[in-house]
């Protein structure tokens, strides 16, 4: 019996990419004022960073309705397949529990919703190797435990260039807004626990990359990456080929952050996701990390 797997559009991985591992992408809602508009669909990242940047009220978001998941199941399961559906952090979008409840409402069907603690490309990351354990034919509860691995042994790391957009959405911890209050530096954060929290800061966004990069030289040897950008495709070129440095041979997908994201990023937002080997691979224990 064939498995779908279904993510949600906060995942930023590439649209051609997820066609090709037929992954179905739901999309959350970017708001500006009365306009509702679908994350990827109805406006791009290119459309969403020019308004942000332009507009002078400020966008809000929302997690899909519970309909628009039931909807998605039910035609993914009409030919009796069985249905991952992984989603981003319960602790910073309702998106996971609408999933939920319209994986409740929907009779007859297989349906696992499984809440990544992640966003963007960490939350990508275990939607792609979902899909791949789907390809090799693995049942469910495989393709379930190949994403939890896989978010297990990811790092991700995230240079902002303002922490304005955060502090705006509500989504900025404390030890974030102790960041934030220091003139003129670039804070790094990471995802723990489900959550935003600070992993660093430094004078400029080219001493933001290098740290980052060092952080993530020392979790080697890497499986696969991830690079996702705002505004600076330059940097995102840059980071991937400073990581392709690091770890030559492994997998590198690059991307854009979405609308939704956006709305709590803002512009010049840099982010990278490593996955670390398994530890059989490693020669030892899962390495530590942000």
């Amino acid at each position: 019996m064939a498995i779908r797997i279904v993510t949600d559009s906060t995942a930023d991985l590439p649209a051609d990419m997820a066609a090709s591992l037929g992954i179905t992408v739901v999309p959350l809602y970017v708001h500006f004022g009365d306009e509702q508009l679908r994350d990827g669909i109805d406006i791009s990242s290119e459309e969403f960073f020019e308004r942000l940047q332009s507009e002078s009220r400020t966008p809000t978001t929302s997690q899909p309705p519970a309909g628009a998941f039931r909807d998605v199941y039910r035609e993914l399961s009409a030919d009796g397949s069985e249905i991952v559906s992984i989603h981003v952090s319960s602790k910073l979008s309702g998106t996971f529990a609408s999933a939920q409840q319209g994986a409740a409402s929907l009779d007859g069907a297989e349906v696992r919703v499984v809440d990544s603690g992640a966003a963007s490309m960490a939350l990508g990351m275990a939607a792609i190797a979902a899909a791949e354990a789907a390809v090799r034919g693995d049942s469910a509860d495989d393709v379930v435990a190949a994403a939890e691995d896989v978010l297990g042994r990811t790092h991700m790391l995230v240079i902002f260039d303002t922490l304005e957009y955060l502090r705006r959405g509500g989504r900025i911890g404390r030890g974030m807004e102790l960041i934030g209050t220091l003139a003129r530096l670039k804070p790094i954060a990471t995802i723990r626990d489900g959550e935003v929290a600070a992993a660093g800061r430094v004078r400029t966004k080219g001493k933001a990359i290098e740290e980052v990069l060092r952080r993530f030289s020392e979790l080697r040897p890497l499986e696969r990456a991830g690079v996702v950008h705002a505004t600076t495709p330059d940097e995102c070129d840059y980071f991937a080929e400073r990581l392709h440095g690091l770890a030559p041979g492994i997998p590198i997908t690059q991307g854009r952050i979405g609308p939704v994201l956006g709305v709590h990023a803002g512009p010049g937002v840099l982010g990278a996701t490593v996955v670390t080997a398994p530890p059989a691979d490693a020669g030892g224990s899962p390495p530590t990390g942000e």
